[in-house]
């Protein structure tokens, strides 16, 4: 398993932009084409040869419209719930690929679930992912329970491509996520192995009074 450990020195960060690009386009076109708006601004990752030096799971976020890609390591885990952590000390929980929890940020998700199928946390090859999943998200709100927004999403998935993390490629399929509830409508991107299903790049909704996380996963935490 990589190790559970919060390394400093690897904390790295680097620009995007709050560039808008059309939803019509696959979910390594939109990150691309963001990042390419500013190519003064380049985005710092940790070499393949560094990760695999210090030996931890890792993963890069953008919060989509700042000016930082910070890196973020593991500070603990709680069965399939591992929280990453950064200099600034904002953590997100991920199970598998799907954030279901964010602190520091500006506007905290508690906590997120979903449907039993949802091949963000469970992995799917591609040709069996469901063609919807429920979605529910809790934030802060009167009574212990907060406010818990539910929304149905429907899958649409895209063509074929390759992703480069860290310097190494994955051959993905792409897939768009239209989510709808009574408290409105978002759409998820995201970027599957085209062999196991798992979510190497995401863009995925945290709230709708914040702007949605571009996630990167550079290493997974794995046994």
């Amino acid at each position: 398993m990589r190790s559970l450990i919060l390394t400093a020195g690897l904390f790295v960060t680097a620009c995007s932009n709050n560039a808008q690009v059309p939803l019509y386009k696959s979910v390594w076109e939109q990150i691309k084409d963001a990042r390419a708006e500013k190519p003064e601004a380049v985005k710092k990752t940790p070499p393949r040869s560094e990760i695999d030096r210090v030996g931890v799971a890792m993963i890069q976020f953008n919060l989509e419209g700042e000016d930082i890609w910070p890196v973020m390591v593991p500070a603990s885990a709680n069965g399939p719930y591992v929280t990453y952590a950064n200099q600034f000390r904002q953590t997100l929980t991920l199970r598998e690929s799907q954030i279901t929890a964010t602190r520091g940020l500006g506007t905290d998700l508690l906590s997120a679930d979903s449907s039993p199928d949802d091949p963000l946390k469970v992995l799917t090859p591609p040709e069996d992912w469901p063609k919807s999943v429920t979605r529910v998200y809790r934030f802060a709100g009167q009574g212990p329970e907060g406010r818990l927004d539910t929304y149905v999403c429907a899958l649409t998935r895209g063509p074929a491509a390759q992703v480069t993390l860290a310097g190494t490629e994955f051959d993905v399929v792409g897939f768009a996520e239209a989510c709808e509830g009574a408290a409105g409508s978002f759409t998820n991107l995201y970027a599957a192995d085209a062999t196991s299903g798992r979510v190497w790049q995401s863009r995925q909704f945290i709230g709708p009074d914040i702007a949605p996380i571009v996630l990167d996963i550079l290493e997974p935490l794995t046994e």
